[in-house]
């Protein structure tokens, strides 16, 4: 197996791992009555139509992931997004970093929520506000995963559609979380205001905002 082949099999054993983790979780959870999938009806047509495109380029990039490891056909790609930018050891190296840390920040938060954790804001019925565990170090653990393993695709893989798609992923999950926390800050009240104060929105230490 060459070195690329490597790469390309970690990150795929990565995304299978973040999918069997959450399926797994979100079973054992459901069996217990916790709907993890909710659908807040109080959004408006942009953030219904945000949250729509945000799942469809997640979808895509894990497609193009697989499509260029595979490989498979590239379709939906412009000819102009097929150039590649970076085809370097270390790039590739610290994307496998990033994608481990991905995986391992994405299981330690559905761990940490319990029966808190939910798939869109739960207005009926959210769980108590979690601050243990990996929510000690970061606010939003599952969104900090996923920006990971966006910007490890594009260390890993060097084309410039991974770029693109990594890019806007990282500033549409931004908008989600900010749209989260107006939510917990309504709904929790002081307790997450001081948790806050505390902890980063993406990492302890910085953007406490």
């Amino acid at each position: 197996m060459t070195i690329d082949r490597f790469f390309d099999w970690f990150q795929l054993a990565a995304l299978a791992g973040l999918l069997c983790l959450g399926i797994v979780r979100s079973v054992m959870l459901y069996a217990r009555g916790v709907h993890v999938l909710v659908i807040d009806r109080q959004r408006t047509v942009s953030q219904m139509l945000s949250d729509l495109l945000l799942v469809t380029l997640l979808l895509l990039l894990f497609y193009y992931f697989v499509a260029y490891s595979w490989p498979l056909p590239d379709a939906f790609v412009l000819p102009w997004l097929g150039m590649q930018l970076i085809d370097a050891s270390t790039a590739k190296t610290i994307g496998a970093m990033f994608s481990a840390a991905g995986l391992v920040i994405y299981g330690s938060a559905i761990r940490a929520f319990g029966h808190s954790w939910r798939i869109g804001i739960d207005r009926k019925s959210p769980g108590s506000l979690v601050t243990t565990g990996i929510f000690t170090w970061t606010r939003n653990p599952i969104y900090l995963a996923f920006d990971l393993l966006a910007i490890a695709a594009f260390l890993l893989q060097g084309w410039l559609i991974f770029l693109v798609l990594a890019v806007i992923i990282v500033l549409m999950i931004h908008e989600q979380i900010c749209r989260e926390e107006r939510f917990l800050s309504e709904q929790y009240g002081d307790a997450y205001h001081n948790y806050s104060a505390r902890v980063g929105r993406y990492l302890t230490g910085c953007c406490k905002a």
